[in-house]
């Protein structure tokens, strides 16, 4: 697929097909609450069990508001497991412009009230609106069974929730996750992860700059504390729980030992009492070392609302991973974008320059150039895993990227600073589990040649410059890299071959980057002068393998001299034992030497045909697996073959021939090889009839697109 640079407006994919205006224009018109049949009020939607009602907010209050006043506090977690979801939600309360991305203006319970409301969340590239009614779970009469607003008589984080949920199937399948899976879905943002407690990965010597840099440039930051389950501890944490950081401040304190106290603000998504009670928390006697100023600063509330101070160090000792997901300028409203540094200062500043603090009249103008790809990692073809098999790892998708020029004003000369996102799609939302995943980048000397694609020999001879060294089992892999001007190859890959997923590549440059695929253009290579060399050497004219064919073309035409598809497949299956020749290809042979599209060929035609198909055969013979004696899925074995017969065809298309004709182990056998050899080489031979001679563009009409992919 091709890259896609993202716009200024993004375009918004309807959920299921569902379109909001339309769907209140119609409930308005028939004076009816609008009722979701995409997401039942039932057990499907809930997705496990537990004795609930539903009920809409008309029916709990008697005046129920959509958005009131918005704060950090206002989100509290219910009795779903998804703390990572409302730590997201509690972090984007904090700047309205990316609140109101995901909650669109316009809905309320008073105009043109009808039961629906709708929700925008961004999913493996694009923004993706979600259609919801107003049915939500309850217990104990009207009490909200899973998120609410502090204010009893609000309700957009209920209706939030329950679009997420649809989106992923059900709310049970919200049940444990990562915050920054949710960030991510609420911004369209960048995350990097930072581990706390491996000694493999430490985290920076500087992390409290960077998280408190992190946060004055409005990225989202988000944390977790290890454990397996939720449990509180007697200090007020609670393991397995996902946090948010709304603040971080280095303060000064009175005690001569130490002139100053990092210190982060955190929020319990439960939104109650259970906070922190060590030192910095709320009422403890360390607030005493602090100037009245510098409290007046922080702006300190002892109420029991899950907020709390604690010091940066009895964070790191407390907590594992710490999320920051930066804001992709492409994926936010305008509004948004007034309240924050674009993401030349979001990154550049907050992540890979953290010892620098730039003063907040110091906004840029620059846009970072963003490239994207979408691929996938297919079984039995692309799918090759890591190096531990330079064969098969050669087989993944492979992306060219050329880096321009320099940054400007860099610490170190002549260098890009550059962001790699590698995003495993539609997991959560297909019910899938995740895979461990992470990429390969090789500088390309300059003036080099790489083959296209990269070969097994390619990668035995170059290193690659940087690889993702620990594999984790996450949604997302984002490391930042410094490299000079020039040209790198990408490699995305899972950890072991055949885990097939979906993903997205996104690579963030301060200049004008350009990246393409690394594979072969789709084309029909000159083989001419082979073809004609094969039909004299299979059938000379004096031979009787001539008089035979023509013989068993006669004995069937009859008088007509010509033969539909059911005398064609009889006569094939005389002349090609070794075949299993059914209906369907029968047809599409005699579509492909059919000129005239009459639905018959001639004796000429035929012939043609034959002389195809016996070099087709022996080329697949030559080329199959000894062992299974199938032709392998894989590059060496059907696209080797395909190039010989002069059909040069890219990895992601020979990745669908195995999909849509190999076994479950990718092996294709003869008969499908031959459909597949049969259509490949008519579409191509149909798009070049189009294409014009000055590009690799072709123009058709509706018409004859129909004729020609239908009569294949």
């Amino acid at each position: 697929m091709a890259p896609t640079k993202a716009a200024k407006t993004d375009p918004v994919r309807l959920f299921r097909g569902q379109d909001y205006a339309k769907l209140k224009a119609k409930c308005w018109s028939e004076a009816q609450l609008f009722t979701d049949p995409e997401f039942p009020a039932d057990a499907t939607s809930l997705g496990f069990d537990k004795e609930v009602d539903w009920k809409r907010p008309t029916e709990m209050v008697s005046c129920p508001q959509f958005m009131k006043d918005t704060n950090r506090f206002s989100v509290m977690q219910g009795e779903l497991g998804d703390c990572w979801f409302v730590s997201a939600l509690s972090a984007i309360t904090q700047n309205p412009g990316l609140l109101h991305r995901v909650v669109p203006a316009g809905q309320d319970f008073t105009m043109k009230y009808v039961g629906i409301f709708h929700f925008r969340f961004w999913q493996g590239g694009e923004w993706v609106d979600v259609v919801v009614d107003d049915q939500l779970p309850v217990i104990y009469g009207s009490t909200l069974c899973f998120s609410s607003s502090r204010n009893n008589s609000e309700f957009w984080s209920a209706l939030l929730e329950k679009a997420y949920a649809k989106l992923h199937g059900s709310y049970g399948a919200l049940n444990a996750g990562k915050s920054y899976e949710a960030t991510e879905d609420l911004t369209g943002g960048v995350t990097e992860r930072f581990l706390l407690r491996r000694e493999d990965l430490p985290p920076p010597p500087d992390l409290f700059s960077v998280v408190a840099k992190a946060r004055q440039r409005g990225s989202l930051v988000t944390c977790n504390v290890p454990g397996s389950c939720e449990r509180e501890c007697d200090n007020g944490l609670v393991t397995g729980h996902a946090y948010s950081i709304t603040g971080a401040r280095r303060c000064r304190v009175n005690v001569p030992w130490k002139p100053y106290v990092d210190l982060v603000r955190l929020r319990n998504p439960w939104g109650d009492d259970t906070e922190w009670k060590g030192p910095w928390s709320d009422g403890s006697e360390e607030w005493r070392l602090m100037p009245k100023r510098e409290k007046e600063r922080l702006q300190i509330t002892e109420a029991d609302d899950g907020e709390f101070w604690m010091s940066f160090e009895e964070f790191k000792r407390n907590f594992d991973e710490v999320f920051i997901t930066s804001l992709n300028p492409h994926t936010i409203n305008k509004e948004a974008k007034e309240q924050l540094y674009n993401l030349a200062d979001v990154v550049t500043e907050a992540i890979l320059h953290p010892d620098q603090i730039r003063a907040p009249e110091a906004k840029t103008s620059k846009v970072w150039e963003v490239v994207t790809y979408d691929g996938s990692w297919v079984r039995n073809s692309t799918a090759g895993g890591s190096p531990n098999d330079k064969k098969l790892f050669s087989n993944n998708p492979q992306y060219m990227l050329k880096l321009t020029e320099a940054d400007d004003d860099t610490e170190e000369t002549d260098t890009c600073a550059v962001i790699i996102s590698l995003t495993q799609k539609n997991r959560r939302v297909n019910q899938l589990p995740l895979h461990p995943i992470g990429f390969f980048v090789y500088k390309v000397d300059e003036g080099a040649e790489v083959p296209t694609p990269a070969t097994v020999s390619w990668f035995r001879f170059n290193a690659p410059l940087f690889y993702t060294k620990k594999f984790t089992q996450t949604r997302t892999v984002t490391h930042r890299l410094s490299l000079r001007p020039g040209r790198y190859l990408l490699i995305p890959c899972t950890l072991k071959h055949d885990q097939e997923a979906d993903f997205l590549l996104r690579v963030f440059c301060e200049k004008v980057a350009v990246m393409e695929e690394n594979d072969e253009h789709p084309m029909i290579l000159d083989t001419t002068d082979t073809d004609e060399v094969d039909a004299r050497r299979d059938s000379p004219p004096e031979t009787p393998k001539v008089n035979i064919l023509r013989g068993v073309f006669l004995a069937s035409a009859g008088d007509e001299n010509e033969v539909d598809a059911v005398k064609l497949k009889l006569m094939l299956d005389h002349l090609f034992s070794q075949v299993e020749f059914s209906l369907d290809l029968s047809r599409s042979l005699l579509a492909m030497m059919d000129g005239d599209l009459s639905g018959k060929v001639s004796y000429f035609e035929f012939e043609k045909l034959i002389h195809s198909l016996r070099r087709w055969v022996r080329i697949y013979d030559e080329k199959k697996d000894e062992e299974s004696g199938l032709l392998s899925g894989h590059s060496w074995g059907v696209g080797e073959a395909l190039r010989e017969l002069g059909l040069q065809v890219p990895r992601r298309i020979r990745a669908l021939v195995v999909v849509r004709y190999g076994d479950q182990r990718g092996h294709i056998a003869l008969r499908d090889f031959l459909m597949a050899t049969c259509r490949i080489s008519v579409m191509l031979e149909r798009f070049d009839s189009h294409r014009d001679p000055e590009d690799h563009h072709a123009s058709i009409r509706l018409q004859e697109w129909l004729r020609d992919t239908l009569y294949c």
